[in-house]
């Protein structure tokens, strides 16, 4: 273990040695801002759960937010309960002031990326067999009405993206090795997929997302 978390050390000096300059910093700083305390995708979510025709997307998003939370900060950090770099490497620069809990996986990460996917993966073309009238379909609310896919799957995807910068911006400012990054966004896609594969089980069994293919 002290081998990998020297190595992890080591790249994330070289990160910070290759990518830090003057004028980046503040744009790395309001970019990790985004996904402070997740209270952006709260905003969202909210937002979703509002209008009927989004209501489903905010539902899994919002599960999917409310998985990664628990499992990274209220399970993975406390047992594992990793050291901050910049306290074990001295040449790490830190640019905020420490958080106040542990390093493994990141926050940031794991709680932006969640949603981000699961808002992703539901605006994408689905397939349930015998369960659903049109073999493709853009995104739906929970009662079966369309929404605009060409905005919804942009989004989803510009939402994925920031969610990589949200956790590259914490590599920059020295918050977390590059493994606690890789770790949240992994555990984050993980937890999305999960709470999408459930949400599509449960209305595959209640035919909520299309009509049953009559015989």
């Amino acid at each position: 273990m002290e081998v990998l978390q020297q190595i992890d050390g080591e790249l994330l000096i070289a990160i910070q040695q290759l990518v830090v300059a003057e004028w980046l910093t503040p744009v790395m700083k309001f970019i990790t801002m985004l996904g402070d305390g997740g209270y952006l995708w709260i905003a969202i979510c909210l937002l979703l759960l509002v209008f009927r025709k989004t209501r489903r997307l905010g539902i899994i998003c919002s599960l999917s937010l409310l998985l990664s939370y628990i499992a990274c900060n209220l399970i993975l950090k406390p047992t594992i309960d990793r050291i901050r770099p910049w306290i074990i490497f001295n040449e790490v620069c830190a640019f905020l002031p420490h958080p106040g809990d542990a390093s493994f996986p990141s926050g940031h990460a794991a709680n932006f990326m969640s949603p981000s996917w699961a808002f992703y993966i539901s605006t994408l073309p689905v397939k349930t067999g015998e369960m659903i009238k049109n073999e493709n379909l853009p995104s739906l609310g929970w009662r079966g009405e369309s929404v605009s896919r060409s905005f919804t799957h942009r989004f989803g995807l510009f939402a994925v993206i920031m969610a990589v910068l949200v956790g590259f911006s914490r590599l920059y400012l020295g918050m977390h090795f590059p493994s606690d990054v890789i770790g949240g966004l992994l555990l984050g896609l993980i937890c999305a997929t999960i709470t999408h594969a459930v949400i599509r089980k449960i209305e595959d069994n209640r035919g909520v997302i299309g009509e049953r293919k009559r015989v």
